[in-house]
């Protein structure tokens, strides 16, 4: 295995990763959170008292891990032909923003705001191990014109509450004397803050400035409530397209049309187990088949121990013959499972003939190379 290869292996942030990569990535991420958390506490004068040089050393050490980091990752993305695009990319750009400032301060003697700014942006390298924010991303490309609207809507709010109120209070009331002064208090009455520190006086600036609090409970919740039904709407996809590989890697749903394995997935209920949890016993009556989300599970039967991870199946058989199970299935972690209930399977069938059938065919062709390779 070449050096390219090998560490594109380790330095990958699937979920699946070897245990080479996931110990790789727990130690990196444990020196970002240290080199983040000691650049914010080192801002408290003198905290670190006598142990300020042997801070100072992990300080550097921690510079040193995260720019072989980068000059590693620099060596597998120029094996995989991507170099120009991870170094010129929203990733590359964060880790060599992680170190390359810092470093630069510190040998060039810049200040030492410098380290500490750029000591927070390394934060930022855990983007690439955190879905949320990815998912983040795609939500907000999603909902660029209706966040648009939105924020153009607030701004105009904003400007005419505020002319309203100068016009009012501009002869009485100092903190409206002008327009960029009375924007101070629309923003913060129409977010719903109300610090105070500038009210109206007048009796009509007071009517007015009760509507615009009123006003406020609505407009300033528009984004937010966009930004909620776009996440729930990408998230509700991901899981459709999650729930559809998992059915159609079954292999007697692989030929099924693909509006017929999304009917399928959606008869798919979710279910949590624990660690040490039974799924299913041998001889208990198999009438479910289940689909593994996340977690891992061993099965203990006739062929002997092996363990299914996320991706995996088992209990498929169930669906077409109610046979006793042949194995046992327990969670070794905490999973997530699909279950796929015989009874709602046969009433999807039952109006569909054709489907049932390309779905026994199949299915006895699977049962008559190896019967009892997967737990029934």
């Amino acid at each position: 295995m070449g050096a390219a290869a090998w560490w594109r292996g380790t330095l990958g942030g699937e979920p699946s990763a070897s245990r080479r990569a996931q110990f790789y990535r727990a130690v990196l991420v444990a020196v970002i959170l240290c080199f983040t958390g000691m650049t914010a506490i080192d801002t408290m004068p003198g905290i670190w008292g006598e142990a300020e040089t042997v801070i100072r050393h992990l300080g550097h050490a921690c510079i040193a891990m995260l720019a072989v980091d980068y000059l590693l990752r620099l060596v597998a993305a120029k094996g995989e032909g991507r170099l120009a695009g991870y170094a010129f990319g929203i990733y590359g750009l964060f880790d060599v923003l992680a170190f390359a400032p810092v470093l630069a301060g510190a040998l060039l003697g810049w200040s030492h705001d410098v380290e500490t700014a750029f000591g927070i942006l390394c934060f930022l390298k855990l983007a690439r191990y955190s879905p949320a924010l990815e998912t983040l991303g795609v939500v907000l490309m999603a909902e660029l014109r209706p966040l648009a609207s939105a924020m153009f809507i607030m701004a105009l709010l904003v400007l005419l509450t505020s002319t309203l109120l100068y016009f009012v209070e501009r002869d009485i009331n100092p903190g409206m004397a002008s327009i960029p002064q009375t924007m101070w208090w629309s923003v913060v009455t129409l977010a719903t803050l109300g610090y105070g520190d500038v009210v109206p006086i007048s009796a009509l600036g007071k009517v007015m400035g009760a509507g615009v609090a009123v006003l406020g409970l609505g407009m300033f919740a528009l984004p937010a409530s966009i930004l909620a039904s776009g996440f729930t709407e990408e998230m509700r996809r991901r899981n459709f397209v999650n729930t559809w590989h998992l059915v159609a890697k079954v292999p007697f749903f692989s030929e099924l049309q693909a509006t017929q394995i999304a009917q399928v997935a959606a008869l798919l209920k979710l279910v949590r187990v624990i660690k040490g949890e039974n799924v299913v016993r041998a001889g208990d009556a198999g009438d479910c088949m289940y689909f593994i989300v996340s977690g891992q599970v061993e099965v203990s039967g006739a062929a002997g121990t092996f363990v299914l991870k996320a991706g995996d199946f088992f209990g498929e058989i169930a669906l077409l013959e109610r046979r006793p199970r042949t194995a046992t299935v327990r969670a070794l972690s905490r999973c997530h499972l699909l279950v796929l209930d015989a009874r709602d399977f046969q009433q999807f069938t039952a109006s569909s003939p054709e489907i049932l059938e390309t779905i026994r065919r199949t299915a006895q062709s699977r049962l008559s190379i190896n019967q009892s390779t997967v737990p029934q």
